[in-house]
């Protein structure tokens, strides 16, 4: 069976075509035009015309692939391009935007079913924004917890509450968000821990595997306690020297707060020289780790699938992920009695509750940073004289 290839904007009548751009279209001066018979030559000319507007799109920048009145041209407003992005979508840290992208996923991808599961009506995205209704956001809501884990649940539900709150305000709608009644709990926070000689074992599996990037991504997260996303993001110029050794200066890119580590001497060099034999002029501007096919980690579905290969490696099997190393190294300075003002200083996420006041005329500080290294070192002995105990009964 010969299947005809769908030729966008484009109808069929009497065996002629016809392009047929939408209002959105004309008023960029798209007009209508006769194609002639169905051959070739005419099939090749559509293609040609709707190239053109997807050229016109992109320059434009503003315009959405949606339909005009959608969710999705909603959401394509909010954020603005990549040229341009909206006010809205500036004030996002990376870690935010990432969440609402993966959010949007489901959204993009859901329609709703009837009794018998037949998919129905257009997707999620594609609805027009007057019409997503409370009963459409309930049906959304049940697929995500039928279908999806607590964490991709609360994400995906979150994303879905504050647009249609915004949309509501911004459109002048004059009624509820119909997602507001929406009861979303988030998930119980992760517990996982990773002992420090375990951690070891992960950064050198990798290595031995040839995801050298990773290695040193590991090593990173672990003596700097940042969170993944500001370890994957980590630029050249942050990794600074003074009399007493290596530290990473920088800002988180979830909340924008400063943030200090002090690193080793043996981690220092060994960031240093990775840099140097990659030879890349751009180094200063691009995140250090690469993959193993020499590109940058630019996503977190890159930089945690490479975590999960070393981890299945050394520890089939093991739920625990990246992200649980930050919790870890907290463990351990605590174990110790690390001060948890300075934790919170160092983690930049108000650990101890911390004033604005405090938090603006009390900024983490290198010496801080060191002074938290050298406890670890006590809390990790600490914990792993615990585990030996508990072991060995």
């Amino acid at each position: 069976m010969i299947v005809e290839e769908r030729l966008r904007y484009t109808v069929k009548k009497r065996g002629k075509l016809f392009w047929q751009p939408t209002a959105e279209m004309r008023a960029l001066g798209f007009e209508a035009k006769p194609l002639g018979d169905d051959t070739e030559k005419s099939r090749a000319e559509a293609k040609r015309l709707a190239a053109s507007w997807d050229a016109a799109r992109a320059e434009l920048g503003t315009v959405s692939s949606y339909p005009p009145g959608t969710f999705g041209a909603y959401w394509d407003r909010m954020k603005g391009t990549k040229k341009e992005p909206s006010a809205w979508w500036t004030t996002k840290g990376v870690r935010t935007r990432e969440d609402y992208e993966r959010a949007w996923i489901y959204i993009d991808a859901w329609r709703p079913v009837d009794a018998d599961g037949k998919q129905i009506g257009p997707t999620l995205s594609r609805t027009v924004i007057t019409k997503v209704t409370t009963e459409l956001c309930e049906h959304f809501f049940a697929h995500m917890v039928a279908a999806h884990s607590p964490s991709e649940r609360w994400r995906a539900i979150k994303a879905l509450k504050i647009l249609l709150a915004d949309a509501v305000v911004r459109l002048r709608l004059g009624y509820a968000s119909p997602a507001a009644k929406l009861v979303n709990p988030q998930p119980k926070g992760r517990s996982a821990i990773w002992l420090g000689a375990q951690v070891e074992d992960l950064a050198a599996t990798a290595a031995i595997a040839g995801f050298e990037g990773m290695s040193l991504a590991i090593e990173t997260a672990w003596e700097t306690m940042f969170s993944p996303v500001d370890v994957r993001t980590l630029r050249p110029r942050q990794l600074k020297h003074d009399g007493k050794g290596f530290y990473v200066q920088g800002n988180r890119g979830k909340t924008g707060k400063e943030m200090f580590a002090s690193i080793s001497d043996g981690l220092g060099a060994a960031l240093t020289a990775y840099v140097e034999r990659q030879g890349r002029a751009e180094a200063d501007n691009s995140p250090i780790f690469r993959q193993r096919d020499g590109e940058a980690y630019r996503t977190k579905d890159t930089f945690g699938g490479d975590f999960r290969d070393v981890r299945e490696i050394i520890f089939p099997g093991d739920t625990r992920q990246l992200l649980d190393i930050r919790r870890s190294a907290n463990v351990e300075a605590d174990a110790a009695g690390a001060d948890k003002k300075t934790m919170g200083e160092l983690l930049a996420n108000g650990l101890a509750d911390s004033k604005f006041l405090e938090e603006t005329y009390t900024p983490p500080t290198v010496t801080k940073a060191r002074e938290v290294a050298a406890q670890r070192i006590q809390g990790r002995a600490k914990l792993a004289g615990e585990v030996m105990r508990a072991t060995n009964g």
